[in-house]
């Protein structure tokens, strides 16, 4: 189970971000980590976006670039990592995008779960795997 809290947005006290704390590894030096507050972003259809200054820090080695739209309906271009990530407590492959925002989970990785979130300030978030259909 993945927990964390939700927080208003600086610029509105009516909706909030819940965050939870992931840990990321870089898959082939494993003792690189990085434990860091991430948005459940449930509009993100991917997995998991980091900033530059993360990816670095973990030593993330580039794979590509990957188009995806944003929420403006534009399309950019990404570029896209591999790293580990502990999720529901085990170790998962994971598809990253660069981006200069807040760490965001997306759909692809909460795919398999239930995403319980208490919408108010300082409200419980709760990630919890589903079991195999």
């Amino acid at each position: 189970m993945i927990e964390g809290t939700v927080h208003s947005w600086e610029d509105s006290p009516i909706t909030g971000a819940p965050r939870v704390s992931i840990t990321v590894a870089n898959i082939t030096e494993r003792h690189r980590t990085l434990t860091l507050s991430a948005v459940v972003d449930t509009a993100f259809t991917g997995y998991l976006t980091l900033p530059l200054d993360s990816i670095r820090e973990l030593g993330l080695v580039l794979r590509g670039t990957q188009p995806a739209v944003l929420a403006n309906g534009t399309v950019g271009q990404f570029s896209v990592y591999a790293g580990m990530v502990t999720w529901n407590g085990q170790e998962r492959l994971t598809v990253i995008f660069e981006s200069d925002s807040d760490p965001l989970i997306g759909m692809a990785m909460l795919w398999g779960s239930r995403l319980t979130v208490d919408a108010q300030e300082g409200g419980d978030v709760v990630i919890e795997g589903l079991p195999p259909q």
